[in-house]
């Protein structure tokens, strides 16, 4: 991608509903990081907006790369003007009231390596990102070992949005496995 035709993409995305620029412009970081051969799966915060439809509202994109290096993390990031913070994960642009950041991968969900995405379409592309009862699932676990209750409540907002679509067995079994059980069961009942 050029210069130019990168800065015209982050201009049109900084034009776009808050909603739409994190889905949007993760994709075009997913089509970027994938011509050099690295697996993106958006996960955190930004999921939850998504799964949400924008009830819930973040202040970051969190990718985990598969492959990913910290120069070709700062390669791609640079051509599109975002400027690393004081961590080397974290990165900037003006244009967003929003930043990115580069967890460490496997995704890790309690002692579950997650391996299954889910694929969503954008105007950028495709996308991967975390399944809906992962991102469920990661949610209770932080809220329960964090104390964190803005946690929980982004699992209950998950789920009354989305439960006729939600694999009830797959959350079911993971929750019991990683003891969560009476957690997931507090979420369901909203």
């Amino acid at each position: 991608m050029t210069k130019k035709s990168a800065s015209n993409a982050l201009r049109k995305i900084a034009r776009l509903p808050p909603f739409d620029q994190q889905i949007t412009l993760a994709a075009l970081l997913s089509r970027l990081f994938r011509e050099k051969g690295m697996d993106f799966i958006l996960v955190g915060g930004a999921t939850v907006q998504f799964y949400t439809q924008g009830e819930y509202q973040t202040k970051d994109i969190d990718i985990i790369l598969r492959g990913d290096t910290k120069e070709d993390i700062e390669e791609i990031m640079h051509s599109l003007d975002f400027k690393r913070t004081t961590n080397y994960r974290h990165f900037e642009n003006p244009l967003f009231a929003f930043s990115v950041e580069f967890p460490p991968s496997p995704i890790q969900v309690g002692r579950r390596t997650i391996t299954k995405v889910s694929l969503i379409k954008t105007p950028e592309g495709p996308l991967e990102i975390i399944r809906i009862e992962d991102i469920i699932m990661d949610r209770i676990i932080a809220g329960v070992e964090w104390k964190d209750a803005r946690s929980i409540d982004q699992a209950k907002l998950i789920w009354r949005k989305n439960k006729d679509m939600i694999d009830l067995d797959y959350l079911t079994d993971f929750s019991k496995k990683e003891g969560y059980w009476k957690t997931l069961q507090k979420v369901i009942e909203t």
